[in-house]
């Protein structure tokens, strides 16, 4: 794993860090900087603010948190003064209170994003156009890509994980998640450098092989439901394209969004 800026494009960059090889971004134009996901926490958004100062004496014209899990924008509070984006899902899910007991943040901590879009958002760092997008439900009902046109880059959050399987948590779409990584993969050509949330740059070979792989998560549950076979032995019931200790909140999210389980919104 580099612990160092790696340039992934034409003045963009990617840095992974620890815990939880959480990736953040760069993207410079000639105007200024745009920063992606400010890691878990404050300190840990200073030490990446300093990084950022030290790879390029250019401003921070904006952050960006591909979505509301700690690891991502616990580090706002270290970039005042610069407007903070996110799917308008962002803040709400913060509202409510992301459901990450790992690492909670302080009251101080939590910096909501201040400008927030449904479905896109553009910004001109002098030169340079990015766009950000959001492409469906996925990894959380509020992830976004940022597109990078000009380098042939995207940084896709957690959408994408090359370090281990995709993560289903608490808050999860398993039954979205794969025609959304589907529509990323069409946007992509072969030489497109795609920045996972976690791990190394990936390529659209490997972004579609996780659209099937999801999908299959997804057809599976569609099967058990429709036999009948309960949510306590579904995990049994292969075959899973992941390892079945990382797959119970998905079985839990879909049996219920497929309304094998209690009613109301899904839990």
């Amino acid at each position: 794993m580099s612990t160092d800026w790696v340039e992934v494009g034409d003045r963009c960059w990617v840095r992974r860090y620890s815990p939880w090889d959480v990736s953040s971004g760069v993207v410079a134009g000639d105007d200024g900087l745009l920063v992606i996901d400010t890691r878990a926490d404050t300190a840990q958004g200073r030490e990446l603010a300093a990084h950022v100062r030290a790879l390029s004496s250019l401003p921070v014209l904006a952050v960006m948190n591909t979505h509301a899990h700690f690891d991502h924008l616990g580090g706002n509070a270290a970039f005042p003064g610069c407007p903070v984006v996110a799917h308008a899902a962002v803040p709400l899910a913060l509202e409510r209170g992301a459901p990450e007991p790992e690492a909670p943040l302080s009251t101080e901590e939590k910096v909501p994003p201040d400008t927030v879009f449904a479905h896109r958002w553009d910004l001109d760092l002098g030169g340079r156009e990015v766009q950000a997008t959001h492409l469906g439900r996925g990894h959380t009902d509020g992830d976004a890509v940022l597109l990078v046109p000009d380098a042939d880059v995207v940084y896709a959050g957690d959408l994408v994980e090359q370090s281990g399987p995709p993560s289903f948590g608490p808050d999860c779409w398993p039954l979205e998640w794969g025609p959304t990584l589907e529509r990323l993969a069409s946007m992509l050509d072969p030489v497109t450098n795609v920045v996972p949330g976690h791990g190394d740059v990936v390529d659209v070979d490997f972004v579609t092989q996780q659209a099937r792989d999801v999908t299959d998560v997804a057809e599976h549950l569609r099967l058990l439901v429709a036999a009948h076979v309960p949510e306590a032995d579904a995990l049994s019931r292969g075959p899973w394209p992941f390892p079945v200790e990382g797959l119970a909140v998905a079985v839990h999210r879909g049996y219920r969004h497929l309304g094998a389980g209690h009613a109301g919104h899904p839990g």
